[in-house]
């Protein structure tokens, strides 16, 4: 019984300590002339000016808010083996070392003025109708993106590690609200219809049945194909309305995180114009969602 005893101590000794080796870490140097907060899910810690903070599992993102105009949401992608330096500096600079920084770099620092600039191209290409002229502007790009980045295809595959599901997720989602949000603008239906599908069926409908939101792009895609059910003549799952609003009819068919984010985009918008109404939306994320 001692020798099983002992047994048992030693692996979980050890268990312990490999899982302490191997911990995903992420440490944030504070290298401005101020304090500023970080935010991980519901850990909220200052970090003065010259100190640094390590952090460890972070799920998607963090939080980076001061004064002088510093609030930035950071996306992390990391394996549990990997670690992350991001060092803050005057004039809100970031800078990333360790494991994966330039992909890191790209992605919180250029992807997005990247995507949401070459929409100008797509809103040209569908105003003109050329739903060739669409596919192929929008493709080369997602082309040079996913180089930039190291990957061959931004379709998920079982083998592919965590970090990588999650990255090609964002990118996907990412580019394509951008290029479904010009098509939607479209009224000729039947052009919309065909540019919906074809991405739809291509990039999406494998998604569908296990869809959930980790971003306000996962959102945004599916609310906008949600808004156009009919017209791509398909059926998608139906979930519990968490709190009912009039967009009931939309937000049945998106998953319990993709609703958050309809309450979130609400409260945020209100939140920034100073509007008394913020209380009911802060009031139903803290309530309905348990977002601090």
């Amino acid at each position: 019984m001692k020798h099983s005893f002992l047994i048992k101590g030693i692996f979980y000794i050890l268990f312990f300590c490999f899982s302490t080796l191997t911990a995903q870490k992420l440490t944030i140097i504070n290298s401005t002339s101020e304090s500023f907060t970080v935010k991980d899910g519901k850990q909220e810690v200052m970090i003065k000016d010259g100190d640094k903070k390590e952090f460890s599992n972070i799920a998607n993102r963090i939080s980076v808010t001061g004064s002088q105009n510093l609030n930035r949401s950071i996306l992390i992608f990391l394996e549990p083996t990997e670690k992350l330096i991001i060092t803050l500096k005057q004039g809100n600079a970031i800078f990333y070392t360790g494991d994966q920084p330039d992909i890191h770099e790209y992605l919180n620092e250029k992807l997005n003025v990247e995507t949401f600039g070459k929409m100008r191209d797509y809103l040209n290409a569908t105003n003109k109708k050329n739903i060739g002229e669409v596919k192929n502007t929008s493709e080369i790009f997602l082309s040079g993106v996913l180089k930039k980045v190291k990957l061959s295809s931004v379709l998920v595959s079982p083998e592919d590690k965590s970090s990588t599901k999650k990255l090609k997720n964002h990118i996907k989602y990412n580019w394509l609200y951008t290029v479904l949000t010009t098509m939607n603008s479209q009224k000729d239906r039947a052009f919309t219809q065909q540019g919906l599908s074809y991405y739809y069926k291509k990039y999406i409908e494998s998604d569908i049945a296990q869809y959930s939101c980790n971003s306000v792009y996962q959102y945004n895609v599916i609310e906008i194909l949600a808004k156009n059910k009919e017209l791509l003549q398909v059926e998608f799952p139906t979930y519990p309305i968490v709190e009912h609003t009039d967009s009931d009819n939309i937000n049945q068919y998106l998953p319990k995180s993709c609703q958050r984010f309809y309450f979130q985009k609400k409260y945020d918008y209100l939140e920034h114009i100073n509007d008394p109404g913020q209380d009911y939306y802060r009031a139903v994320l803290t309530e309905k969602f348990n977002k601090q």
